[in-house]
């Protein structure tokens, strides 16, 4: 039993260490869409000074510029979603390690338990025993 919590605790530390990884994750796919909100937001705000007799001149170049660099930001939000994916699927087998350890344990300590409770009713019954052959004598 001693080594099995020692497995535990090394299991829980993986799973900590796992979810870590997978908020740290999250957290650049949160970034990316940040990003690409911004992003939508000026070009909506200067699309509207495009109307604009000298605004309107800058517009074409700066929408083009806009459009390659949310291009770009949707290529990174693929590939953190695709590492993220990944670190989901790590966080999966951690927990499922843990787990696993965790049932073992229990049904450990449910067996030792019925193994003392027999030996305790075995006790018993050799004590009843020798008392019924005492009376007997």
């Amino acid at each position: 039993m001693k080594g099995l919590d020692g497995m535990i605790r090394l299991s829980k530390w993986r799973l900590d260490e796992a979810r870590k990884e997978l908020a740290a994750a999250q957290s650049a796919v949160d970034q990316i869409d940040q990003g690409l909100a911004n992003l939508q937001a000026a070009l909506d705000k200067e699309s509207g000074f495009a109307g604009e007799s000298l605004a309107g001149f800058s517009f074409g170049p700066y929408a083009a510029a806009s459009f390659a660099q949310r291009a770009k930001l949707q290529e990174q939000r693929a590939k953190a979603d695709a590492e993220r994916a990944d670190k989901e699927e790590v966080v999966r087998a951690a927990f499922q390690e843990l787990k696993k350890f965790e049932i073992l344990a229990e049904r450990q300590l449910e067996q030792a338990k019925f193994d003392a409770k027999k030996r305790d009713a075995a006790a018993l019954d050799e004590l009843g025993l020798q008392r019924h052959a005492r009376n007997q004598d």
